[in-house]
């Protein structure tokens, strides 16, 4: 489809001087130097593949729509001719049919804004029209155009450079000078002075979104120090979780869960009430119901593993007494040293905490026993 709109338009290519080339839009392509080197070990090696694409001002000018980067890498090649389709169109066509054609790297959402603020205001297209020419909705072209605005003329010419990249100017320093354009000035500064990964630059974005206005100023002052700082609370967090285990894990979890069941509890009154719908009532109780489950088989798998290790130790040690390190009289009676563990009278043997603790959910009766409320 792309192809078969740009013939339309071609009335010929061929090799002209470079010499000849107007570079009224070279503004609007953002420099990206690993590109440019890219593009300029493969003219060395092969010569150049895709034509430019101009359109004819005189015999002997021609203005140059895209291809910039193919002209730069062919002049540190020390070429002085390109080969180039020539479009017999004017310029604002050849603008709008470019942006729909597929090249060799795709246009950049900063590229498109600055080629659409170009035909709004060189060639005083409407936004209707561009969009119409474009086959894109208006609020497409809106949000284009907002992002142009977005930025202060310093970042942009710095993105436009390539000094910047175009994913740090539209996802973290645009929105930043939407809302205070001196922070987004502040942090352009440093990036230049010292680039920042993107994973680093969404993290510090984030929490400038949480940050008083004061850690926000630290933040955009000194964004490297503030990553510095932060990678070193999160090694310390990864050590102490290293150290603690598994079982400090397991006890944070729990910790977790008392408070949400506090939460809970506290919104009793709230959720339930005379006159409440059956069926929003029920909702609520199904939903606890699966919750009280969960409980259960975590606490019925406590119970088994603290029944199975109690079995152990006394199979394991039944002359405990006799080495000398317990009292004999603290020992449980022989006859209750069964295969099952079965305990022996009040106070003669030590039994499983899961006997001492009443566990709610078994078939015998414990006090406090979590009944299902009705529904």
């Amino acid at each position: 489809m792309d192809a078969l709109i740009a013939m339309e338009y071609i009335a010929e290519t061929k090799e002209i001087e470079i010499g000849q080339l107007i570079m009224r839009y070279g503004h609007i392509r953002v420099h990206r130097p690993e590109i440019a080197s890219s593009l300029m070990n493969s003219v060395e090696r092969c010569g150049q593949i895709i034509p430019v694409i101009t359109v004819k001002e005189s015999d002997l000018s021609f203005v140059l729509i895209d291809g910039y980067l193919r002209v730069a890498a062919l002049k540190r090649c020390g070429k002085d001719t390109v080969a180039a389709e020539i479009w017999q169109c004017n310029e604002q066509n050849a603008l709008i049919r470019v942006l729909m054609k597929n090249q060799e790297r795709r246009w950049e959402p900063l590229e498109e804004a600055l080629l659409i603020k170009e035909l709004l205001g060189q060639h005083n297209i409407s936004q209707a029209k561009i969009a119409q020419l474009m086959g894109r909705n208006q609020s497409w072209i809106s949000r284009r155009i907002a992002l142009v605005h977005a930025l202060p003329d310093e970042i942009l010419g710095l993105v436009q450079k390539g000094r910047i990249s175009t994913w740090a100017a539209t996802r973290v320093l645009a929105p930043m000078a939407r809302a205070i354009p001196d922070h987004a000035k502040a942090l352009a500064e440093n990036l230049i002075k010292e680039p920042i990964s993107t994973r680093d630059l969404m993290e510090l974005y984030h929490h400038y979104q949480r940050s008083n206005r004061k850690r926000r100023e630290r933040i955009v002052k000194n964004p490297h120090l503030f990553l510095k700082a932060l990678h070193a609370a999160e090694q310390e967090n990864q050590a102490t979780i290293l150290k603690q285990g598994p079982e400090g894990k397991w006890l944070k979890d729990l910790r977790l869960a008392r408070h949400i069941f506090s939460r809970l509890t506290q919104n009793v009154p709230i959720l339930f009430y005379e006159g409440q719908e059956r069926l929003e009532r029920r909702a609520l109780l199904t939903a606890f119901e699966d919750t009280r489950k969960a409980f259960l088989a975590l606490e019925q798998e406590i119970r088994s593993y603290d029944s199975h290790e109690n079995c152990r130790d006394k199979r394991d040690y039944p002359d405990t007494a006799y080495e000398g390190g317990y009292n004999q009289r603290d020992q449980p009676y022989p006859q209750h040293l069964q295969e099952h563990c079965e305990t022996g009278p009040e106070g003669k043997g030590e039994q499983p905490v899961s006997n001492l603790l009443p566990l709610r959910g078994d078939q015998t009766h414990h006090p406090g026993v979590v009944q299902t409320l009705p529904g």
